[in-house]
């Protein structure tokens, strides 16, 4: 083999293993972009997942305060119809020491 020849395969060597090179670069650029979007839609998905999640722990707390709320209200009620009750025969028995209070003087 000639200078020559051993010159023009050290060239094609070199242009092959170029070609490899630049291959190589757009596949891992490539790969980068896909592993790019593929983060952005885990993190797109966490954050409405994370949303939901958020939303269902306000919802289950506005029903316990709810729940609460109507369960107070009806103690509530119901003292003030037992206080109502106790009150009505004491009415009559008040409305007379006053009454009879006035007729005194």
């Amino acid at each position: 083999m000639s200078k020559a020849d051993v010159l023009s395969e050290v060239k094609k060597a070199e242009a092959a293993a170029a070609k490899a090179i630049k291959k190589a670069e757009s596949k891992a650029q490539s790969l980068i972009s896909e592993a790019r979007a593929k983060a952005s839609g885990m993190v797109a998905d966490s954050r409405t997942a994370g949303q939901s999640d958020a939303q269902a722990i306000v919802d289950a707390a506005r029903e316990a305060a709810r729940k609460a709320a109507e369960k107070v209200g009806a103690e509530g009620e119901q003292q003030i119809a037992g206080i109502k009750e106790s009150s009505a025969g004491r009415r009559t028995a008040a409305v007379e020491i006053v009454m009879s209070s006035f007729m005194a003087d």
